[in-house]
């Protein structure tokens, strides 16, 4: 819309007054994507050599008998249970341009380059999407539930109508009943995480955290605005794509939060491939990527399911 002009006044906009269009694109903001972080990727080199499949299998377990002298000795054999890993996903993108305008519009290169940058983000959340539900619900069955802890049973990590409500008066309680429930399966203290979408964090800021002496930081939270990237040895991650269902029985989505250990799922980028095509009909070009991909939990035992309503 034009300034309006008085009564008597030529108005010039729309006619020798022409608008302009800036050669900045104005960028779109990105939410961080997790799954290169909470995942063991050791085993991708062998699967980008070739095959569609991975087979692990697991420790077998040792049964120990009692001794008495002069005894016969019994004998067992060995279990060695299989995990298989397929790469079974696969995501594309494939962006047409005509070579005239890619000519003729002067800020092309930086145009290309946005959306190649927003394509490979694109695929980022498709695979944190994917990979964080089957995380949460893959988890051992003793690491999760209002019976969570496969010595004691004594954590409450939320079930279907009964979701643990967290709040900044028990969020650092909850993280500890996580951190107990993986200690319980002797999960190594290192290379821990939790994935949490940002209504956790904001609890956390308000939670004794907030006091300087508490975190162990210089600078309170409400003064720093983060909070400490390791609790509970828990290596912390903020992710809007945390899954979440709504909960009939309280009335209010709940989330799916997963904590664990690194090498509890193995994930494998089989193939990721760019390429820029013309064809002989046109003089279009089309500018393309592929993901080809796979997942799977292979230590249920290293991840606990934390079902939560934030309040």
């Amino acid at each position: 819309m034009a300034i309006i002009a008085a009564p008597g006044y030529p108005q010039y906009s729309g006619s020798i007054i022409s608008p302009k269009f800036s050669l900045e694109l104005l960028e779109l903001f990105y939410c961080t994507t997790v799954y290169g972080d909470i995942t063991n990727r050791e085993y991708e080199g062998d699967l980008k050599k070739c095959g569609d499949q991975l087979t692990f299998f697991r420790e077998p377990e040792v049964r120990v008998r009692d001794y008495q002298k002069n005894g016969r000795l019994e004998s067992d054999t060995l279990s060695f249970e299989p995990v298989t890993m397929v790469i079974d996903r696969a995501k594309y993108v494939n962006i047409k341009f005509d070579q005239i305008d890619e000519q003729q519009i002067c800020n092309f290169p930086a145009i290309k380059s946005a959306f190649l940058k927003r394509a490979a983000y694109q695929m980022g959340v498709s695979v944190d999407q994917a990979i964080l539900p089957s995380m949460f619900a893959d988890a051992d069955v003793a690491n999760q539930g209002n019976a969570a802890g496969v010595v004691s049973g004594a954590y409450s990590l939320g079930t279907t109508g009964a979701p643990v409500t967290v709040d900044a008066t028990n969020v650092l309680s909850v993280l500890t009943d996580l951190h107990s429930t993986l200690n319980e399966q002797c999960i190594p203290i290192s290379d821990r995480f939790i994935v949490v979408p940002p209504q956790f964090e904001n609890v956390l800021m308000n939670s004794d955290l907030r006091a300087a002496y508490f975190s162990g930081d210089n600078k309170s939270t409400y003064l720093n605005g983060k909070v400490a990237n390791t609790i509970c040895n828990f290596d912390i991650y903020i992710s809007n794509f945390v899954p979440y269902v709504f909960d009939a029985g309280v009335g209010a989505n709940v989330f799916q939060i997963v904590a664990g250990h690194r090498s509890a799922t193995a994930f494998a980028a089989t193939l990721e491939k760019t390429r820029i095509i013309e064809t002989a009909e046109s003089f279009d070009r089309y500018y393309q990527a592929l993901m080809v991909y796979g997942y799977k939990v292979l230590q249920p035992k290293a991840l606990a399911s934390l079902y939560a309503r934030i309040s």
